[in-house]
């Protein structure tokens, strides 16, 4: 993923990570950082949870981080979602995305 800096920042306990969820889609994965979001399809509905769970899930495949330190901490409704890494430093995801 290119300029992944742009959606990904440094919190007290581990990194932001700005994503932006395309729920219902075709696609099964991550694309390229745009409009400072990492794109995340995933084919669940958004309905009960089940696409925010879905994405997180392909996120932490993605970045090679337990879907256990993942959680969702705003956007529980919206496309764009920001997310916690918890324990893992903005360099290792950064290193990931290369």
């Amino acid at each position: 993923m290119n300029d992944a800096g742009a959606a990904i920042s440094e919190h007290r306990y581990g990194t932001i990570i700005e994503i932006k969820v395309y729920p219902s889609s075709s696609r099964h994965g991550t694309g390229v950082v745009s409009a400072g979001r990492i794109p995340v399809f995933v084919h669940s509905a958004p309905e009960k949870g089940k696409a925010n769970r879905e994405a997180l899930k392909v996120l932490s495949e993605a970045l090679g981080i337990p879907v256990s330190r993942m959680e969702v901490i705003r956007g529980m409704t919206t496309r764009n979602k920001t997310v916690l890494a918890r324990g893992i430093s903005p360099e290792h995801i950064v290193r990931a995305q290369k």
